[in-house]
């Protein structure tokens, strides 16, 4: 399941309620790529009905989270800082944002949650088994 239905799912299934009809699509297509890119962009249809479903939780959460604090805003990046009057307030520091990731702070705590329970963010990369070595490259 790569996109989730609004009707059939946000708001049947998940009971999503800050998305609306008309701004669920530019929502969701955001969502969908934030979620792949923590998956390691898996072809989630090829995985059991139970780790689907925690994935497009994840997708709903995810949705849930740029409705409240908008598209705009989390596209653009929450690190430049601002100013307000005479008052000046500095963006994070570089080495928070190589120790973080630049889009930590705008990925919904909900959806890793749920993600968690997948193993679906799991960086390891497999190699070949430390028994028996012979034959496994034929």
């Amino acid at each position: 399941m790569s996109a989730v239905d609004y009707e059939a799912y946000y708001y049947s299934v998940y009971m999503g309620s800050e998305a609306d009809v008309a701004s669920f699509p530019a929502l969701c297509a955001r969502a969908v790529d934030v979620i792949g890119a923590m998956t390691h962009w898996v072809d989630i249809t090829t995985y059991p009905q139970q780790i689907q479903d925690l994935y497009a939780k994840a997708v709903c959460a995810q949705v849930d989270f740029f409705a409240v604090n908008g598209l705009d805003a989390v596209a653009g990046g929450s690190d430049r800082g601002f100013t307000v009057g005479k008052v000046h307030v500095n963006g994070r520091a570089g080495d928070v944002l190589v120790r973080k990731g630049s889009m930590a702070d705008n990925i919904s705590p909900m959806a890793i949650m749920y993600l968690e329970q997948t193993g679906l963010m799991n960086p390891s990369v497999p190699v070949a088994p430390a028994e028996p070595l012979i034959g496994w490259w034929f």
